[in-house]
């Protein structure tokens, strides 16, 4: 009887240990965002997390830091073969390069799982001259005048004076 008991609880010891593992893999290992005017965003870059292991993927946590910014469809796990989607978005508030990584904690093998993220946030071009101000090839165009008059360079070929009529 003991012989059995002890096959019993091996067999089921085994078939514990014979579980499989789960395996995070990322479609992409980096992102660039390039430039980006401050104050407003660029539109969302997709990344699939794919459980192909043969167990349960359990999800502790997904992040990253500002001016980056992530929303994701994957919830506190994924079954084995299933996959789900983290969208980053990237909203510089000032000027300068940024660099960050999205990080998912989880239980596979090599936890946390990064990518990593770039961005440079840039200046708002100039809006425009104001009446009196210096305009010409390369420079910000007149500012409206208030209606009924109109705006013009006094030198459409070259250099001149913001006028209004």
């Amino acid at each position: 009887m003991n012989k059995y008991l002890s096959l019993v609880v091996c067999g089921v010891l085994v078939l514990s240990s014979c579980g499989g593992s789960p395996v995070a893999t990322l479609s992409v290992t980096s992102m660039s965002f390039g430039s980006q005017v401050v104050g407003t965003t660029v539109a969302g870059q997709a990344i699939t997390l794919s459980n192909t292991g043969s167990a349960r993927l359990s999800i502790d946590g997904i992040a990253v830091a500002l001016p980056f910014t992530q929303i994701n469809t994957c919830g506190s796990s994924l079954a084995a073969g299933a996959t789900c989607t983290i969208t980053v978005t990237f909203a510089p508030t000032t000027e300068g390069d940024f660099t960050s990584n999205v990080s998912i904690t989880d239980n596979a093998k090599g936890s946390p799982q990064t990518v990593a993220l770039t961005g440079t946030g840039v200046p708002p071009p100039p809006g425009c001259t104001r009446i009196g101000g210096v305009c010409g090839p390369g420079l910000p165009r007149c500012c409206a005048a208030p209606f009924p008059h109109h705006s013009f360079c006094s030198n459409p070929t070259g250099f001149g004076t913001c006028q209004e009529n």
